[in-house]
């Protein structure tokens, strides 16, 4: 079952960060999924060539309308929120969901930038909030193959010190593909 906009308005009308929805009602632009490529022009021959770089890390905007007194009530928490990504000496990704970025494949971000509250002369405001993907960096392949299935026994990895390691969003993010899972079933 894919989810509507018609059918469960009030998920596509705000996201989930870490755990808190956000007041006002959202609206995304820029969370498309694009892919890198070399493109070379062939030299002393016709034509070109291309070779798959990967896929940058995603960026995106976040249009917050606030439109009465308890959105704009809410909004410098949600605000501080956003912002304690970037706060600390190191960046700490927050949990996002909203079935448009889950359809894109964006699950944790940091702050990219808060604007300013801009008034709209009906008591009203909106704020565009820039939110980058927060991907942790994969080691590279080993410059030689070796011998053997590289896990344990039983199917793991066998590094015990990767699988346990504490993860600070591991309980939002449950709680929010348990949410997915509850709206996306029949």
């Amino acid at each position: 079952m894919t989810l509507s906009p018609h059918e469960f308005p009030e998920l596509y009308s705000r996201i989930n960060l870490g755990g808190q929805w956000s007041p006002g009602v959202v609206t995304l632009t820029g969370h498309d999924r694009d892919q890198d490529w070399d493109v070379q022009k062939a030299k002393g021959s016709e034509g070109a060539s291309s070779k798959y770089t990967g896929a940058p890390v995603g960026q995106f905007q976040a249009s917050f309308y606030l439109a009465d007194a308890d959105d704009l009530d809410a909004w410098p928490t949600f605000q501080a929120l956003i912002e304690s990504t970037t706060r600390g000496p190191e960046p700490v990704a927050l949990p996002i969901f909203h079935p448009d970025l889950n359809a894109n494949g964006y699950t944790e971000v940091v702050n990219g930038g808060v604007g300013g509250l801009l008034w709209d002369g009906r008591n009203g405001a909106t704020v565009i909030v820039k939110f980058l993907e927060y991907r942790p960096p994969k080691p590279k392949p080993a410059a030689s193959a070796t011998g053997g299935s590289g896990g344990s026994s039983d199917g793991s990895s066998g590094d015990s010190a990767t699988e346990d390691r504490y993860d600070p969003n591991r309980e939002a993010r449950s709680e929010l593909s348990g949410l997915y899972d509850e709206v996306s079933s029949p």
